[in-house]
């Protein structure tokens, strides 16, 4: 039998509740140790269950901290990692060209195989971005993207695969027992109409617009009611903003949650206006529990895996509010299952595609 591939996963954000440390941690906890070791790289302590499912496959979590301080002492203790280890792929988790970074060390650490994965149609450090794409595009060897948005803002007119960001669908199956719990446990009431957010409180989630969407829908529907579950840099703006709309006792700031399911099946819709994603994991959660989606036209309508999705403009505060009070009850269980069945079909199903990115390793591994 041979010996398992020696692969190296790097994180670039930091560890918590967010898209990409959850899409790359759905298929590492996934990975057969009997064919993959899976060593990790974090900016920060990425908690005891992620250095368990690591341990598990034979592998070690290293943290580095300073990557966009100190790039080159990053760098140069990434380099060292990849000779210790003896790492025959390096896959690095981002949004931009400073992928480079990791593509660069992992070359000069003697790592083979070396692949950035692409998980935004943007980013934040523009200026890095562009000053690092020419050395960027000839550091790595083959291109990754959660979805063809994704991998053309970051490789344009190159090739890349995508790897979509998988789930376990069953998980996010929608429960009417579920749905009464957590309401009750919330204090919500059987009349009040919920709007769901999950994600992280920063510009590119947009929950300020939300909020001002959010205050002309309660106008048309007083027992409206807007969750948020996440927390981030932006929450303390947004909540004193809730205050200035006269909309706060309307509005839950729950901080970051461990029961997202439970919260979609409680919910009525779920809302995201983003100013831009790769292909959000959280859409693709709500589907699975049945729930209707109204997501901003900015979002690619690859997203779209089910017929419970719509796109609004973030244009107007006023039209977006609009499809939000003009949503339509559906139901529940029915529509989890049948969204499960085609998110699975479309190929975001974890348990299927862990298999196919464990050959894809193997594959390039020994090629």
């Amino acid at each position: 039998m041979p010996e398992p591939v020696r692969l190296l996963a790097v994180v670039t954000v930091r560890f918590g509740k967010n898209g990409i440390v959850n899409s790359a941690m759905n298929y590492i906890k996934r990975l057969d140790p009997a064919r993959i070791r899976c060593d990790l790289v974090a900016l920060n302590e990425p908690g005891e269950e992620v250095r368990a499912a690591i341990a598990r496959t034979g592998g070690e979590t290293f943290i580095l901290s300073g990557r966009n301080r100190n790039p080159v002492a990053y760098m140069r203790e990434l380099c060292r990692i990849v000779r210790l280890r003896n790492e025959e792929i390096v896959h690095a988790h981002g949004n931009s060209a400073t992928l480079a970074f990791e593509m660069l060390a992992a070359k000069h650490g003697g790592a083979k195989t070396r692949i950035p994965h692409s998980h935004n149609t943007s980013c934040k450090m523009k200026t890095a971005d562009k000053l690092l794409r020419g050395l960027f595009y000839k550091s790595y060897t083959h291109a990754m993207a959660c979805s063809s948005a994704a991998g053309e803002w970051l490789y344009p007119h190159r090739a890349f695969e995508v790897l979509n960001n998988a789930i376990d669908t069953e998980c996010f199956r929608f429960q009417s027992k579920l749905r009464e719990n957590t309401r009750e446990s919330l204090g919500i009431e059987p009349d009040e109409t919920v709007f769901l957010h999950v994600g992280t409180f920063n510009d590119q989630k947009n929950q300020s617009f939300l909020l001002e969407a959010f205050a002309i829908a309660l106008m048309q529907n007083e027992k409206a009611r807007l969750v948020f579950a996440g927390d981030g840099i932006r929450r303390a703006s947004c909540e004193a903003r809730a205050e200035a709309l006269g909309i706060r006792k309307r509005v839950d700031f729950l901080g970051s949650r461990d029961d997202i399911p439970q919260l979609l099946s409680a919910a009525d819709l779920f809302v995201l206006p983003s100013l831009h994603e790769g292909l959000p994991l959280t859409l693709v959660e709500a589907q699975c529990a049945g729930l209707p989606c109204l997501a901003s036209d900015r979002i690619t309508p690859d997203s779209a895996l089910t017929p419970l999705v719509s796109f609004s403009s973030i244009d107007s505060a006023d039209a977006y509010a609009k499809q939000m009070v003009q949503m339509t009850k559906v139901d529940r269980e029915k529509e989890s299952e049948e969204a499960i069945r085609l998110v699975a079909k479309a190929g975001y199903d974890v348990s299927q595609n862990a298999e196919t990115l464990m050959r894809r390793y193997e594959t390039l591994a020994r090629s």
